[in-house]
């Protein structure tokens, strides 16, 4: 039998291959079929946000948990400048582990920047696992994870 390689974009090809891969992972793994559930597909959005008194955003942390695997992804923090070093980080982060914690989630994982809050982070406990280095080009991409 002989083969060939093709490029390019085929959505047809790349549903199959998707299938196929789902396939494979699911008959391999307990806690991947488990995952693929449709009762557990949806991951379940947890936030926190500071405001002022006039309702001013000063900061949001914003993340997902998947129950079944037991993990938290903190999707995006941000904190206005001018009150950056006064807690506030620190507290968003906080409040989004607690809840996720009362989800049953057992750890936490994160991306940062070098020129974001990798810094920030290993304060509030987590390490970093990996590093994309040149991702973007000329910085630092840090995958950081804590137990909860």
């Amino acid at each position: 039998m002989s083969w060939r390689i093709e490029i390019g974009p085929d959505v047809g090809r790349e549903d199959e291959t998707t299938e196929r891969l789902v396939e494979h992972n699911q008959a391999a793994s307990e806690a991947i079929r488990r995952r693929f559930e449709p009762d557990n597909l949806p991951s379940k959005p947890v936030a926190a946000y500071a405001v002022d008194d006039g309702g001013g955003l000063l900061g949001g942390c914003v993340g997902n948990t998947v129950d079944v695997w037991q993990w938290l992804t903190i999707d995006m923090m941000w904190v206005d400048p001018s009150r950056r070093g006064e807690g506030l980080g620190r507290a968003l982060l906080t409040a989004v582990e607690a809840e996720a914690r009362t989800r049953g989630a057992r750890w936490s994982k994160l991306n940062t920047w070098d020129f974001q809050a990798p810094d920030f982070y290993a304060r509030c406990g987590y390490v970093t696992y990996g590093l994309e280095v040149d991702f973007p080009p000329g910085h630092t991409n840090h995958l950081m994870r804590k137990d909860l």
